[in-house]
This record gives C-alpha cells, structure tokens and sequence, in this order.
C-alpha cells in the first residue's frame, strides 16, 4: 500500500503576512518525490497566507483526497497520526494508483460528496468539496483552513489556502467559556434591494486555473467537479475552547483564534464581502457571554489572508488579600495579614470606610477593618450562639443568631448588644432591609419572615420555601437581598440534597410571588461540576452563602469554590445568563479570575459604598480579599 509524505516547508510567521516576506528557499532535491510519496508545500507566490507562527498543524483523522484521472476519480488518503507540524504521513484507503493528468490536484482536509465514484467529473455527483468544518478546535494560534494543491509527475505538492482567515482575540476570558462562535448571514435585505448583490456559489475558487500571482485558484466553470462552500445561506462556525487551561484563558494575552473563512459570499460595488460578521463567546449551552458579542460590516475577505479583528477585552477581576492570615483562625488585632480572624460569618459597612466582620467562633467578636489604613480592630463582643450575617439600619447593627434562633442588634452610638426577636425561629441566617420593612431568612425553617416598618412592625411569612416541591427533602433559605425594583433575592439549598428546587437563584416579588428561578436544580459537587449559561441549564453548589446586588443591575453570589455573577437578558431575570467570574484555581493569595481559589464555604460578599468596581469577600481560609473590577 502506498504512502503519501506531506512536509510543509514554509517558514512564514504572523509578521510575514504584513511584510510579504517570501517563503524560505528549499533546495530543490530535498523536494523530490521518494516512491509512492509525495511532498508538499507552500506555493512560492503565497506571499500572504494564511499560515500562522510558522506552524500549519495537521489534524489527526483529517483526510486529503487527491483527484486523478484513475477509474474512481480520486483516492482518499487519511492522516491517522497525532496533530502536529512539518511532515505528516497520510495512509491511502484504497489501493487506487494516481494517474497524474492535466487536471490531478490534491485538496486538505477535504471529503468526497455523491454516491457514485464513477460520476467523475460530473459536477452534480462524486465532487470533491473541501472541508469547513462546523467546528475547529483552538490550539495555541494556528489555523486549520482548507488548501489546495495541484499534483504533477514528479514535481512536489505546492498547497494554497482558499480561503481567508478571521483573526479573533478575546482577553479575560470566562473559565467556563466553552467556545468561539462566528456567524456570518450572507442574505443582507437592503443589499439585495438595491441590487448590489451577486451570489458566488463558488466564490472560494473564483479565479483562473493556472494560479496567477493575483490570488489564483480553480475556476469552477473550468473544473465542474471541484466545488467550494455553498454560501446560499448563513455561514457558521464554532471554535471549541476545550483545550484551552485555565491559564490561558486568563493570561493578559488572552486567545486569539484563527477561524478560515471562505472569500467573501456576495459581491458589493465590485468586492467580495460578508455583509455583517458576528462574533461572541459562548458556554457549553450557547448562551452567549455578557459582553462579547461584537459585530462587523462590510468586511473583506481575501483568498490567504488574515483579517485581524480588534481585541475584545472582558471584565477583569483581580483579587489581593487585605487582612487576615491565610489558614489562621483567631481573633488578633492587626493590621493586614498580621491580623487574625475567627470564622467570619458577615458583612456589613459601618461607613464609607469601615467594615463590619461578624465572627461566629471563640468569643463572637465584631471586627472592624479600615479600608483605608488595613487595620483590624474589635468593636464589641457579640456573644450569643453563632452570629451570622446581618446589615445596618438606622445606626443599629442588626444580625441574625443562627445557633441561638435570635435576631440580636449592636447600637453603634451607646454600643449596647441586645436580644430582638427571640421566638419563632428555627436557625436565622440572614437579616436585611428593604426601605423600613426587615427580612430574615430562616434556613431550618424553611421561611422568610417579613417585619412590615422595622422589627417593632407586624411579623408575617413572606415565602414559604416549603410551598414549593421538595418530596421528603427540606428547602434552605440561605442568602437573601434585593434588586433595584424590589423583589427578593434568594439563593436555596436543600438539607439532603435531593429536593428538585434546591441549588436555584430565586427571583420573589414584593408580593412574595415567584417570578423566576434561576438554575438546573442539580447540585454540583465541585468547580469543575458547575456549569455556566441560561438560567434552564446553570448549575449551583451547595454553600450558596452570600449574595448582593451589584451596582451594575447583576447579582454576584458566593457559590462552592467560585464567585457567580448572574446578568439579566433583554426580558431581564426570565433569560439572564450565569457566569462564574472566580475560582478553580490553585492560588489562595493574590490572582486573576479563574486562577484565584476559592475554598468550599466561601460566606458573605458585599460592594465598596464608593467605588463600583470592588468589592469584599471572606472564606473559610480566615482572609479578607478585595476584588477589583477593571476592563
């Protein structure tokens, strides 16, 4: 069985394609055909390909099918190596002799389409096609576009791209992003109006046979059964981010991604273009992420060569520990990382400056920690069972009691602590305000309480978690907050873990209505379980322990080794997106993104009063951190 050798011989980098720097010589023995094989490079006159870092990788499983004029027309070879560049074996399927002819000519990676191998050359069956795939995997920038060779007796195979490449560049990326979509709808309405359109069916191969130095290529008026990408409706491709690390993803460089392009599908004013090229980031599901969604008109694109679109840059969130001692637990005074804490369950601004940290081990102290200067000081001890999470009003400190059933307050002016509700409830997590009215979350109880003006108000049952389906399982209330139009905020657990409306974000109205639940209802066991995109497919943890609504419209959420952001849609929470902005990395202390770690109980999250773009959050690791939002 015979064997065709592939090596690629160009040395183009990504500069060359601006330079028009030429394809390194090769001596020309070292071209020569061995036996049955074949060798292959760039034409000399592609002097702006579409050939990236000076890497053209070959796919395994790819196959390049060399039309000739044999019985069948054609012969299937397959490469069944690993991906990789240079040289590249690929295996016949056949033992089908080439037989060179005015007409021979090889196309990678490419497929064979109709029924009959005897239809050759007919055009409406057995034609070779080459292959746009629906989907290209990401691989460290280079391309995988489609070329084409013309094979002679004795001379080596010289490949030429048919098509163009789209340059896209994403900085910050999501660690959940999945992929990379381009969607290029080649019907334009208005074009078609004004009569400006012409379709090429074939416009991928629009030139003269003979390859002249102006962009070449196989007239398919000439050559029938050579048949190009079909561009009679919308143009899709998807760039898998599967391969991509963690680190990748967050590094300053971002990913950029090479994604082949046919030459333009419609003739404007004389010019092949795409009338609009859409491009976004997408998780596994499709949602499309908040905020990488970008489109361009009128774009050009030439046989071989690279079309750079701008870099879209993402939100980026950084994290520093400010305070507290990484994996120490106790409660010192200090400042920075000489401070320690003791299982901090709260957080809450006293001013502008000065935060507010309930501990719920040793003495239940309140801390106190300047922004400003990073000191740690005690301002009351607390007591009690196990305080948790609370917020101010009106110069009192409310928090809830969660080992004592209590709500308790701290006056900030006399710093006297005192008992506030102290009867009908079953493990309080959580208080906060809405205007004059107090909330508290009760997580054993299954219920959020509602104070109509203050806790000196009617008490009554605002939502009954236990209303909605649980079977022999519990729903657990756990964190709770409000957006800007007043509904509730709550994220739900389940004590056992089975009841189908746990590990969702609900959306409540002031009526104490239901208007959307945000997630699968599947609990996740870790950060790689999680899943990201629309609120039918997101999935959530089980320490869903501290939420806030942020001042750009989302709500950011602590969930298992991760921080969540949720975004609203067009229609607002009923299509909003999920997204995990932190965690899953390896690093406790100082990070970006996907690379800060975030252990298991992550508790309380809250926004800086006067800057946007922070915001503080504790975990189980007895540190404070501060992430800061920039783009």
């Amino acid at each position: 069985m015979k064997k065709i050798t592939i090596i690629l011989l160009a040395a183009l980098s990504l500069a060359a394609v601006s330079c028009n720097k030429e394809n390194t010589e090769v001596a020309s023995d070292s071209l020569a055909p061995a036996g049955n094989s074949l060798v292959a490079r760039f034409a000399q006159d592609e002097v702006k390909t579409a050939f990236v870092d000076g890497t053209y990788m070959w796919k395994k499983n790819d196959n390049m099918v060399v039309r000739s004029d044999n019985a069948n027309g054609y012969t299937v070879y397959k490469y069944t190596g690993e991906d990789t560049a240079g040289e590249a074996e690929f295996v016949p399927n056949t033992d089908d002799n080439i037989v060179y002819g005015q007409n021979s000519f090889a196309i990678y990676p490419a497929k064979v389409s109709g029924s009959g191998a005897s239809a050759y050359p007919k055009e409406e069956e057995g034609s070779l096609k080459p292959v746009l795939k629906d989907t290209y995997t990401w691989f460290d920038g280079n391309v995988e576009a489609p070329m084409l060779a013309r094979v002679e007796a004795g001379q080596p195979l010289e490949f030429k791209h048919l098509g163009g490449v789209l340059k896209v560049t994403y900085k910050n990326v999501p660690p959940k992003a999945a992929k990379i979509l381009v969607v290029a709808p080649v019907v334009d309405p208005d074009l078609i109006a004004a009569g400006k359109v012409t379709y090429k069916t074939n416009a991928t191969m629009n030139k003269t046979y003979n390859w002249t130095t102006e962009g070449g290529g196989f007239d398919p008026t000439e050559i029938p059964y050579v048949k190009a990408y079909d561009h009679s409706g919308t143009y899709k491709m998807t760039v898998s981010l599967a391969n991509a690390t963690a680190a990748q993803k967050a590094s300053d460089s971002g990913i950029t991604a090479y994604i082949p392009l046919p030459v333009g599908p419609v003739e404007v004013d004389g010019k092949n273009v795409y009338p609009k090229l859409d491009v976004c980031l997408a998780f596994a599901d499709n949602t499309i992420v908040p905020g990488s969604q970008v489109s361009a008109s009128n774009v050009q694109i030439d046989r071989a060569h690279i079309k750079p679109m701008p870099a879209i840059t993402l939100t980026k969130y950084s994290v520093e520990v400010v305070a507290g001692t990484d994996g120490s637990n106790a409660t010192t005074n200090g400042t920075g990382t000489s401070a320690k804490f003791n299982q901090v369950r709260g957080l809450c601004w006293l001013d502008n400056t000065n935060l507010l940290l309930t501990e719920s081990n040793g003495s239940k102290v309140l801390r106190k920690y300047n922004k400003s200067t990073h000191a740690v000081s005690s301002a009351v001890t607390l007591g009690g069972s196990a305080p948790w999470q609370g917020c101010l009003k009106d110069g009192v400190f409310y928090f809830a009691d969660k080992g004592g059933n209590k709500v308790r307050s701290w006056n900030t002016s006399t710093n006297a602590v005192a008992d506030v509700v102290t009867t009908g409830l079953n493990n309080p997590m959580c208080v906060r305000f809405n205007g004059n009215d107090a909330y508290v979350g009760c997580r054993n109880g299954s219920v959020i309480y509602k104070w109509t003006g203050g806790f000196s108000g009617t008490k009554s049952t605002f939502f009954d978690c236990s209303t909605l389906e649980h079977g022999s399982d519990t729903n657990w209330p756990l964190a709770i907050g409000f957006d800007s139009d007043g509904n509730l905020l709550l994220t739900m657990s389940t004590a056992g873990g089975t009841s189908p409306s746990g590990y969702k974000v609900y959306v409540i109205s002031p009526a104490g209505e239901v208007l959307t639940a945000i997630g699968k209802g599947t609990k996740s066991t870790n950060f790689g379980a999680l899943t990201d995109g629309s609120i039918s497919s997101a999935t959530f943890g089980s320490n869903m322990n501290g939420l806030v609504y942020g001042p750009d419209g989302a709500i950011y959420m602590l969930d298992d080794y991760s921080v969540r952001r949720i975004t609203k849609g067009a229609s607002g929470w009923s299509d909003a997106t999920v997204m995990t902005i932190l965690g899953g990395g390896n690093n406790f202390i100082s990070s970006v993104g996907a690379l800060t770690q975030i252990t298991q109980t992550p508790q309380d999250i809250i926004f800086d009063p006067e800057n946007s773009n922070v915001f503080y959050f504790f975990d189980w690791r007895y540190t404070l951190r501060k992430v800061t939002i920039t783009k």
